[in-house]
This record gives structure tokens, C-alpha cells and sequence, in this order.
């Protein structure tokens, strides 16, 4: 899955290609990148937020932002956090789950 954040990070949070599930990244159309401001604008959009060099993406949004899809996308995307939580790539609430940031 990759979160791609226009405009250098200010743009709306868009969710690509959400078919998969062997990775997860955001990435940033920007040569360099504003952490404070990729952070604000992903905590408005709902979608999560930047801590050190990670982004902790709410769950429940890249559920949102994927759309209908099919009962095997579900599975694999629990999959995913099974994987993520393994590794402890999920928030100790279990509702965020950690992303690489790339440009």
C-alpha cells in the first residue's frame, strides 16, 4: 500500500495502490520534505501523523481510503497487521500502524 502526499506534503492524503499488501510506505512529492507540516496534514485528514522518521497511519482510514473490496483483500490486510504487529509496527492501542516515509 503507499500513501502518496502531494504538494510536499500539504496536499490531501491519497491512498494508491491499496491491492498491496506486501508493503506499506507513504511517499512524498517533494525533493525535501516538511515533517511538521506532513504531520499536520495527516492528523487533519484523519489519516495519522508523523513520529521521529515514521508515519503512524490510522487503520481505520486506510480501510476508509482502500473502498469496497473484496473478502480476500480483508483477509490479506489482516494479514498485513498480523505481520506489522509481529514486528511491533502497530501502536500499542492496536489502531495505527507504521509506515516508511520516502520521497
Amino acid at each position: 500500500m503507499l500513501v502518496y502526499m502531494p504538494d510536499g506534503g500539504r496536499g490531501t492524503p491519497q491512498l494508491r495502490t491499496a491491492e498491496d499488501l506486501g508493503a506499506l510506505s507513504v511517499r512524498v512529492d517533494a525533493s525535501s520534505l516538511d515533517w511538521d507540516i506532513l504531520s499536520k496534514t495527516l492528523r487533519a485528514a484523519g489519516a495519522g501523523e508523523v513520529v521521529g522518521a515514521h508515519a503512524w497511519l490510522d487503520i481505520s482510514w486506510l480501510r476508509a481510503a482502500a473502498g469496497k473490496r473484496e473478502q480476500d483483500w480483508h483477509r490479506g490486510f489482516t494479514a498485513m497487521l498480523d505481520y506489522a504487529a509481529a514486528h511491533g509496527w502497530l501502536s500499542d492501542d492496536g489502531r495505527r500502524v507504521r509506515a516508511h516515509i520516502g520521497t
